[in-house]
C-alpha cells in the first residue's frame, strides 16, 4: 500500500522535472534550430495541342418559310360568275394556264359584234370615197371644157359688141354662161380638196373603232380567270353565282417555283459575311460585263445589298434531317430591329422540291421551321480554341518547357463548341499546347507538370484545390 502511494507521488514528480530541465535548456541555447520549408510539387495540368488555323466556319439561325411571291387575283371586269371547277379549292395546286373562274361574257361579246360591224361600215365610206374622188376628177375635167368654151364665146361676143352687133341682154346671158361654168368647176376643185380631210376623219373613225373592238376583246378575255403560274390556291373569296365589281379580289395564289426562308442576322454575323472570301454581290451573279458607268452604279447600289452566300436550310423530322440548297437573296426591310437588334434577311431556294420525294417531306411548305446554316471563308486567319481551354476570366493558358503562360484573348467568334480568335492578336503557333485544366490563381511562369491528352478526351471538371494549391 505504501509503495504504490509512494509510486503515485513520485512518478507525476519525476515528469514535472524532467520538464522543467528541458524547458530551460531549450532556454539557454543561443540560436534557435532551422527550420525546413517544404516545397510544394508543381501543378498538374492536362493539355491538347492548339488545332490548326480555321479556313471556315458555319453562321447559323433559325428560320420560317415563306412564299416567294403570292399573287392576288382580282376581276378586271364586272360581271357575274358563271363557271368554277370544283377542284378550285384552297389548298389545291394548279399548273399554270388552268382555268379557275369565269365571268359571265355575253355582255362583252356583243360589244365585239357591235364593234365589227362599225368596222365594216367606215371600210365601205372609206372605198365609196375612193370612188368618189375618181369621179370627181372626170368632172372637173368637164367642168374645165365647159369653162374654156364659156370663155371663147365671152371674147367672140365682146367684139361684136363693139361693132353694136349684138343686145345688152345677149351679152349679159353669155358673160353669165361663163361665170356659173366658172363656179362650177370652183365647186368641183372644193369637194376634191376635202377628200384628204374626210378620208382621214375616217381613217381616224376606224381606228378608234379599232381601239374599241380591242378593248372590248380584251374584256372579253379578262372574263376567263386562269392561273399565272404552278401554284397552290390559298384563298377563294367567290363562289358561282356571285357578282363581282371590277378590283373584287377573287382568289390569291401562291409560286412553288420557289420559296423564301425569313431569318434574322445579328451584326456579328452580317461582319463575317461582308468580309468572307465566298461573299458575291447580289448584281454580279445575274449581269454580264457592263459599261463602266453601269458597273460603277451597281457597285454603288451593292453597298445596299446583303452579300450571296450560299445557303443550307434544313429540317429535323422524326428525328431525321433534310436539306436543300439555298442563297441569302436580300434583306427584308433593310434596318436593324429596335426590340432585338436584328437585321431581318430573305434566303431564297429556288428548287423546293426533294429529288427522293419517297421519304421525308417532299417540298418545303409555308411555315415550316427550319434551320439556316451559311459557311463563311474568313478572310483573316483565326484560331479555334476549344470552350474547355478558355478559361472563366477569358483567358488562355499555354504549357512551353513545364512553364505556365498566360494569355489575354479577345474573342472574334463564338461557336457552339470552340471561341475563334484572330492569330495576330495572340501569341499562339500551331502545334503549341494549351491548358483544359483550370486553376485558381494562376501565375505567368510558374512551372507546372504537363499531362499531355488527346483532343477527343471529354474536358476536365473543375476541382477543388488541394492543400499546397491553397497556399500557393
Amino acid at each position: 500500500m505504501i509503495q504504490r502511494l509512494l509510486s503515485q507521488l513520485v512518478l507525476p514528480v519525476i515528469v514535472i522535472g524532467l520538464g522543467v530541465g528541458g524547458l530551460l535548456w531549450l532556454s539557454a541555447k543561443e540560436t534557435p534550430p532551422d527550420r525546413v520549408a517544404s516545397q510544394p510539387p508543381p501543378l498538374l495540368v492536362e493539355t491538347i495541342a492548339l488545332p490548326t488555323s480555321v479556313t471556315a466556319f458555319p453562321i447559323q439561325g433559325s428560320g420560317n418559310v415563306v412564299p416567294h411571291r403570292e399573287v392576288t387575283l382580282s376581276a378586271e371586269v364586272a360581271g357575274a360568275i358563271i363557271a368554277k371547277g370544283e377542284t378550285i379549292e384552297s389548298g389545291r395546286h394548279v399548273r399554270a394556264g388552268t382555268p379557275l373562274l369565269q365571268i359571265d361574257p355575253q355582255r362583252f361579246e356583243l360589244q365585239v359584234n357591235e364593234l365589227d360591224s362599225e368596222l365594216k361600215q367606215v371600210a365601205a365610206d372609206i372605198k365609196q370615197l375612193q370612188t368618189e374622188e375618181s369621179g370627181l376628177d372626170g368632172l372637173i375635167k368637164l367642168a374645165q371644157q365647159e369653162l374654156k368654151i364659156a370663155e371663147i364665146a365671152s371674147k367672140r361676143l365682146t367684139g361684136l359688141a363693139t361693132k353694136n352687133a349684138i343686145t345688152d341682154s345677149e351679152r349679159e346671158a353669155v358673160e353669165r354662161t361663163e361665170l356659173q361654168a366658172r363656179n362650177a368647176l370652183r365647186l368641183l376643185e372644193n369637194r376634191k380638196d376635202a377628200i384628204p380631210i374626210r378620208r382621214e376623219r375616217l381613217e381616224a373613225q376606224r381606228k378608234l373603232t379599232e381601239f374599241q373592238r380591242d378593248q372590248a376583246q380584251l374584256n372579253l378575255t379578262r372574263t376567263g380567270i386562269t392561273a399565272p403560274f404552278d401554284g397552290i390556291i390559298t384563298v377563294v373569296a367567290v363562289e358561282k353565282g356571285n357578282y363581282v365589281q371590277t378590283g373584287d379580289m377573287l382568289l390569291k395564289l401562291e409560286d412553288t417555283s420557289s420559296v423564301d426562308v425569313e431569318c434574322s442576322l445579328r451584326m456579328e454575323d452580317l461582319y463575317w459575311l461582308w468580309t468572307s472570301e465566298s461573299a458575291t454581290p447580289q448584281r454580279s451573279r445575274t449581269q454580264s460585263v457592263q459599261p463602266a458607268s453601269v458597273s460603277n452604279a451597281n457597285q454603288a447600289s451593292n453597298q445596299y445589298e446583303v452579300p450571296a452566300i450560299n445557303a443550307d436550310v434544313s429540317c429535323e423530322i422524326a428525328g431525321e434531317k433534310f436539306h436543300w440548297n439555298g442563297v441569302l437573296s436580300r434583306y427584308e426591310n433593310g434596318g436593324v430591329d429596335r426590340k432585338t437588334r436584328t437585321i431581318a434577311c430573305r434566303v431564297t431556294v429556288t428548287n423546293p422540291l426533294r429529288k427522293d420525294s419517297t421519304k421525308g417531306p417532299p417540298t418545303l411548305m409555308r411555315g415550316m421551321f427550319v434551320t439556316v446554316t451559311l459557311r463563311v471563308t474568313p478572310k483573316d486567319r483565326l484560331w479555334r480554341i476549344p470552350n474547355r481551354a478558355v478559361q472563366p476570366n477569358g483567358q488562355v493558358w499555354s504549357v512551353k518547357d513545364e512553364r505556365l503562360r498566360v494569355h489575354r484573348v479577345q474573342k472574334a467568334k463564338m461557336l457552339p463548341d470552340a471561341v475563334l480568335v484572330r492569330a495576330q492578336e495572340i501569341d499562339l503557333q500551331q502545334g503549341d499546347r494549351i491548358s483544359v485544366t483550370q486553376l485558381v490563381t494562376p501565375v505567368d511562369g510558374s512551372q507546372v507538370r504537363e499531362l499531355k491528352i488527346d483532343d477527343a478526351v471529354a474536358p476536365a471538371q473543375t476541382r477543388e484545390p488541394d492543400s499546397d494549391e491553397v497556399r500557393r
